[in-house]
């Protein structure tokens, strides 16, 4: 149950809201146990910047106190850092990531639901940990001021509204799901034949990854498990991708 306040009191937490630091540029480090921490992908969810590390793990990125940063990487767990006050004074972060395990063999486990137990008629909706996150948090939306007739009002969807909270939490909600989607990418169309089949240089296939995870024919195409479709989509998509890179050029 949210937290219910009086209408007084929800204007003092108004008046109260702080005002933000300036971001700076903060010096980062990767470290990664047996492995070298290049092109990492880095993204500071407030901003929405993203930088890669280059060959020793190092980066710049701008930031300040309680910024979300995501690393993410083909062979690397995922991993978020909250920024902290030390780190944004010092200018300097330091992150150790760990290399994805290498599964050997595959195991069916059968299990048994409320539907094909009978209990239910279809399946009942299940929430990602961000999804749950948020729904903890409480999404704001205008009915919640309705409160204010009854004298109280549920104050916690509006200050996270406001703190940036319930922003910061549907940006992840994306980012989960983008990463199950790249995951489930990459077993379906593995490196090597990106390599092989769509000649995508080895340096790039992150970054043309990412360039074609939120395309919404990318989505269809991988969610039917077509590979003859998927192969001529990414050779299409391999064109345009090699010409935004000239114009940048």
């Amino acid at each position: 149950m949210g937290t219910k306040i009086t209408l007084p009191l929800l204007i003092f937490f108004f008046t109260t809201i702080g005002i933000a630091q300036n971001r700076k540029q903060i010096q980062g480090r990767i470290s990664v146990p047996n492995a070298r921490p290049s092109n990492v992908l880095i993204l500071n969810l407030n901003t929405e910047q993203e930088v890669k590390s280059d060959g020793n793990g190092l980066f710049t990125i701008l930031a300040q106190p309680e910024d979300v940063l995501i690393f993410s990487n083909d062979h690397l767990d995922y991993m978020r850092k909250l920024v902290e006050v030390s780190d944004f004074q010092q200018s300097k972060i330091t992150v150790e990531m760990t290399s994805k395990l290498t599964v050997l063999k595959e195991v069916e486990i059968k299990t048994y639901n409320a539907v094909n137990l009978g209990i239910l008629q279809k399946p009942a909706k299940s929430y990602t940990t961000m999804e749950r996150r948020l729904k903890t948090a409480g999404d704001f939306k205008p009915i919640h001021l309705l409160g204010l007739l009854g004298g109280s009002i549920e104050v916690d969807p509006i200050l996270n509204a406001i703190n940036g909270k319930t922003k910061r939490l549907k940006k992840e909600i994306i980012l989960e799901k983008n990463r199950k989607r790249l995951e489930e990418f990459q077993d379906f169309f593995p490196k090597e034949e990106l390599i092989s089949q769509i000649k995508i240089d080895p340096d790039q296939v992150t970054e043309f990854t990412y360039f074609i995870l939120d395309e919404e024919e990318f989505k269809t195409i991988l969610e039917n498990r077509e590979k003859s479709k998927m192969t001529f989509y990414l050779i299409q998509k391999h064109s345009q991708f090699k010409s935004k890179q000239n114009e940048n050029d």
